[in-house]
This record gives C-alpha cells, sequence and structure tokens, in this order.
C-alpha cells in the first residue's frame, strides 16, 4: 500500500517539538525537523518554518526567525500582541488544557483550549516556541524588552494572546517592561493566578497601565480568585461558557457583524445569568470596538468588576 505524505504536523508532533527545544535537545530538535516532510526552501510550509527555526535555534546569536511581536494585528485583534506556548508557559491551566481529566503529561491539550487551534499555521507556533525559548534567558529577555521598547507611543499591547506568564520572573519581568512604557495600554488574561498573588505578597505594586482579566480554566479554585480579584491591576473575570455548536461553526462568535452574532450573544449572557453573575457583557469577537468609543472591554477600566463571557470554541 503506498503510503502519502502530506507537508503537515500534527498538534502531537508540535508537543514533541516543543518539549524537544525547551529542554534544550538540539539532536531530537534536529531529528523531529528533519522527519518532517517537504521542501525546506517551500517558503510557508512547515518544512520551511521548522528549518528556519531550527537554525536559529542551533546557537540563537542571529536576529529571529519571527517578530517577537504581532505588530497591529487584524481586525480580530488590531493591537501590538505578544504571544508564546499554551500549556507549556500556563501554570494555572485546569481544564481549559486537561478537560475533565487528571494533570498528567498523558492529558496534556485535551481540554478545549482556543490556542491550540491557531497551531494550523506553522508560523504562528514556531513564533510562539520562539518567544518562549526567548523567556527563559537573560538574554532573550533583553531582546524582547528593545522590541518593547520600540512600540510606538500610545498604542495597546496585548499580554498574551497564547501562553501565559509561565514563573514569577517572567511576571515580574512583563510588570517592569509595562512600568517603563507607561504610556502603552496594556492588557491580557491569565490563568497564573498565584503567581499574582506572590508578587502582591512581596510587596510589588503593579503598574497603573496594566489591566488583568482573571481567566476561566484555571486550576485554582474559588478561594484564590476571589483574592486576585482584590488587586488593583485587576479588570474582572473573563468566562467562557457553553453553546449551541451552531454559533460556533457559523463564525457568529467572531465578530458582531457575522450572521447570528445577536443571537449568540443573547446566549452567552443567558449563561452567565444562569451562573449567577450580576454584571455581565458577552465578547462580540473582534477588539476594539466592541464598545462605545471605539474601546476593547477587556482592556477597560468602564468594565471594572464586569465579568466578561465568551462560548467555548476551543
Amino acid at each position: 500500500m503506498k503510503t502519502v505524505f502530506t507537508p503537515k504536523l500534527s498538534t502531537p508532533g508540535k508537543i514533541d517539538l516543543a518539549r524537544a527545544a525547551l529542554a534544550n535537545d538540539l539532536p531530537l530538535m534536529a531529528k523531529l525537523v528533519a522527519a518532517i516532510p517537504g521542501d525546506p526552501k517551500a517558503a510557508n510550509t512547515t518544512k520551511y518554518f521548522a528549518s528556519r527555526f531550527l537554525s536559529w535555534f542551533k546557537d540563537q546569536s542571529g536576529p529571529t526567525p519571527f517578530s517577537i511581536f504581532a505588530a497591529a494585528g487584524n481586525m480580530k485583534l488590531p493591537f501590538y500582541a505578544f504571544s508564546s506556548l499554551p500549556g507549556f508557559d500556563c501554570p494555572g491551566a485546569g481544564a481549559c488544557l486537561y478537560g475533565e481529566n487528571e494533570f498528567t503529561p498523558e492529558n496534556f491539550g485535551k481540554g478545549w483550549c482556543y490556542s491550540f487551534t491557531g497551531w494550523r499555521y506553522p508560523a504562528a507556533f514556531f513564533r510562539q516556541l520562539q518567544n518562549s525559548i526567548l523567556l527563559r534567558s537573560n538574554a532573550g529577555r533583553s531582546l524582547i524588552s528593545n522590541e518593547f521598547a520600540n512600540i510606538p507611543e500610545g498604542r495597546t499591547v496585548r499580554l498574551y494572546v497564547d501562553g501565559d506568564f509561565a514563573n514569577l520572573a517572567i511576571l515580574r519581568f512583563w510588570m517592569d517592561q509595562c512600568k517603563a512604557r507607561e504610556d502603552l495600554k496594556v492588557y491580557g488574561y491569565s490563568k497564573s493566578w498565584k503567581l499574582f498573588l506572590t508578587l502582591d505578597k512581596q510587596g510589588y505594586s503593579f503598574p497603573v497601565n496594566y489591566l488583568l482579566n482573571v481567566s476561566s480554566g484555571s486550576r485554582y479554585g474559588s478561594t484564590v480568585k476571589e483574592k486576585l480579584l482584590e488587586l488593583d491591576c485587576t479588570r474582572g473575570e473573563f468566562v467562557a461558557v457553553p453553546v449551541a455548536r451552531k454559533w460556533i461553526t457559523s463564525k457568529a462568535y467572531q465578530d458582531k457583524g457575522n450572521d447570528g452574532s445577536k443571537e449568540y450573544r443573547k446566549e452567552v449572557t443567558s449563561q452567565l445569568r444562569k451562573a449567577g453573575h450580576e454584571k455581565f457583557f458577552a465578547c462580540p469577537g473582534a477588539c476594539g470596538n466592541c464598545i462605545a468609543r471605539k474601546e476593547h472591554a477587556c482592556g477597560s477600566d468602564r468594565l471594572r468588576g464586569v465579568v466578561i463571557g465568551i462560548g467555548i470554541h476551543g
């Protein structure tokens, strides 16, 4: 029987690549990249991006193969954005990463995490992997800091689109970066709740230009969450709720201009009400103009204390 190879890499294959890279196992990395079918010179293929990444990974002395920040994104996310690896950089991840299973390596990636769906674009995966590696060294963080310093004045930055604060040193690094650029408006989502509380206990003063959205799917319980909601940097909760599959397949969840968006958001608010939330807002999908004044709810002081909900679509 003839075997047909396609120039793709499965999610388990990408997980293996990430594990090898984060373990700094160059021989295994080289072996895994060599096994990817395709021509390394064929632009925009998995083999092409993997080969570029491997060339840089060998000594990490040259320019990064992928931009560290996504500059001004797209219509859905019209801001500067930073991502690292989902799961690997998410110490507080629970059901979103493991589903209803035990938190074991075998169940890694079996939850509803949105970020893994983005891995169908190989450049996105390798950019996340690159950034995760940069964050783990002083030299790498220096590169990130330089790029952050070069973001034009007055812009909005999202930390993180994918991934999360992997440890206390990385959380402190980012908060210090925000303090150094008070002209920027920075916001994000996190399940690394205990890291924020630990930094707070150390007497750290969080930057005034950073807003935290407490993301659902964390492994931590309500006691930890309630403490986190009391921090000055916290805007409020951002929760994923179950909705009819038709709203996901029809892309009604992606933009308020899409067919079915109004009905989809009505279902989201219904689920939020059932969960006992009193102040809530249904995310319409596209950032940048989801509320009046061309603001985005997750980064707005005006929505402090409001629970923002979105339909599960991982």
